[in-house]
């Protein structure tokens, strides 16, 4: 596919193709010096899109392998690395356009690799633009039926639309015949992920009943669901894996002891080490991470340093895939001169990762400075979307009191092409809640979800989170129930920390509530010990 196809993309003259001929210019000179053997490509857009560190609920390390069978190899052609870089760096609207281009100047789609690119893009959090290609693969007839193609649907599906519309999608879309252990394991595990108890446990009910493989991928996931609602279930999991011959994975490890670390209790995390490593399983990059941010939590300073010091000694790779959690680690124990090491170790080829955890790490060690000169560096190296870079500055400026400077720099980056997005949004809201302006951190989210006009990016949770604390402290009953009804307008359903906060308004108010017992089964909300006390002490006010 040659140069005037791509250019063939732009023939509009709306913002959205003028940022898309700029993509394509830049693509050109990188597809130029592929050629020339002075890139790869693959390897260029893999460190401009990088990954952001998985959370412990994250399925990814679990299930990848399962959901995007055969994917993992690297891209060969040409045409699918023009594909994958136009698609990554071009606004969510374009993309139509795109596909139809390429389409009209490919006659055989196999040879766009199609399902890897998906998965890069799923790897990646762009979950509309992967499912918008499936679609598109589905309309051409080159959808592959799979179990392992309809589970991957699913779950794109349930990350861009809701769970509940892939629910429907599974029981109406998927012949029976693929309906196996994968497809209600993918299912269960957004269940899970969308905190909806009663249906994460109707999934688990119904894989027992057929006779489905319970796996230890799935138990992990009801570990995690009894994680977040009743801990002491957790034990039951663990016995059925010990009866069924089960080996608990590292995930397995990673959830039961953050549970123990989440609580304080030191000795019982670190009893689980020791039992895992009997198993035959050694701590990862993740899990020492975690055990280390528990010992500075617990104020176990040289436990702590003694775990950083075993992260830097392993593997090369492994070790420069730490660095951003390094940062910060380092940072909680105010050990600038160790900050400083690890900057200096990987500043003169950073990736975008790197940058923002240094950027948070010297705004955390009160060296704003520092952290305005990492910014301006990597503005320069990185082409592509910076708002996490924007958001993370916006929250050293929030966090050292300097109110002044982060509205400044909000005047002078407002124009930028990238000015925009859910991570952008979240530093705005923090910001303005710092600054004690929390109508105009209100304002950002309305803002951001009436200028999306019904696409798939919206707020992040958290940052509805934050202002509803904000609302919700003051006893502001009446904005805190405006932003639960935005929110669920938004899809955040059959959460139960928005009721909380919901409830402790009504406390703060000394107001009664009425009916919330019935808003929440509505949404399958149910009440943890200390959201049943919350409850009770609502009820008292009637």
């Amino acid at each position: 596919m040659g140069s005037r196809h791509l250019s063939s993309l732009v023939n509009e003259k709306s913002w959205y193709e003028n940022v898309l001929n700029e993509t394509v210019l830049e693509l050109e000179k990188s597809l130029s010096a592929m050629a020339s053997g002075d890139i790869n490509l693959e390897e260029e857009v893999q460190q401009q899109f990088e990954l952001k560190p998985r959370r412990l609920d994250d399925p990814m390390s679990e299930y990848a392998d399962d959901l995007f069978l055969g994917c993992r190899e690297p891209l060969k052609r040409k045409t699918s690395l023009e594909l994958l870089r136009t698609v990554m760096n071009s606004p969510a609207p374009s993309l139509p356009g795109i596909l139809k281009r390429f389409a009209e100047a490919v006659e055989d789609l196999s040879h766009l690799e199609a399902p890897k690119i998906v998965f890069i893009l799923w790897k990646h959090h762009m979950y509309y633009k992967a499912l918008k290609i499936l679609e598109w693969l589905e309309t051409k007839k080159q959808f592959e039926h799979s179990e392992n193609a309809y589970a991957s649907r699913l779950d794109l599906i349930a990350k861009v639309q809701g769970v509940d519309v892939a629910e429907k999608y599974m029981k109406n879309d998927v012949p029976d015949s693929f309906k196996g252990e994968l497809l209600y394991r993918t299912l269960l595990v957004n269940f899970v992920r969308s905190s909806n108890m009663e249906k994460s446990l109707a999934v688990y009910e119904k894989m027992r009943s057929l006779g489905l493989p319970i796996t230890i991928y799935t138990l992990n996931q009801m570990i995690i669901l009894y994680k977040k609602y009743d801990r002491r279930k957790i034990l039951g999991i663990f016995s059925f894996m010990k009866n069924k011959n089960l080996t608990p994975s590292h995930l397995t490890y990673r959830i039961l002891i953050a549970t123990k670390g989440e609580t304080g209790d030191i000795i019982g995390m670190e009893q689980l080490v020791d039992d895992m490593k009997s198993h035959g399983l050694q701590p990862d990059i993740h899990l020492l991470t975690d055990l280390a941010r528990f010992y500075i939590s617990e104020g176990c300073k040289d436990k702590a340093i003694s775990i950083l010091k075993e992260i830097e000694r392993v593997n090369s790779h492994e070790y420069i895939r730490a660095h951003n959690k390094l940062f910060s680690l380092y940072a909680s124990l105010d050990m600038t001169s160790d900050v400083s090491r690890i900057w200096n170790h990987c500043k003169s080829d950073p990736t975008m990762m790197e940058c923002e955890a240094a950027i948070g790490a010297w705004g955390k060690l009160g060296e704003v400075e520092e952290a305005e000169a990492v910014f301006e560096m990597a503005m320069q190296k990185f082409k592509g979307p910076q708002s996490r870079l924007f958001s993370e500055l916006l929250r050293v400026y929030a966090l050292n009191d300097q109110i002044s400077k982060g509205k400044d720099f909000i005047e002078r980056m407002r124009h930028s092409r990238f000015w925009s997005g859910p991570l952008l949004w979240d530093g705005l809201v923090r910001f303005y809640v710092k600054a004690g302006d929390v109508e105009k951190a209100a304002s950002i989210l309305s803002k951001a979800v009436e200028r999306q006009c019904g696409r798939a990016v919206k707020p992040l949770f958290r940052s509805y989170m934050v202002v509803m604390e904000q609302y919700a402290n003051c006893g502001d009953v009446y904005n805190t129930e405006k932003l639960f009804h935005k929110m669920r307008q938004c899809g955040y359903t059959g959460r139960p920390r928005p009721f909380q906060i919901l409830i402790q308004a009504y406390l703060k108010a000394k107001i009664p509530v009425y009916g919330i017992r019935e808003r929440m089964k509505a949404e399958n909300v149910f009440p943890s010990k200390e959201f049943s006390m919350q409850l009770t002490e609502i009820d008292a006010l009637k």
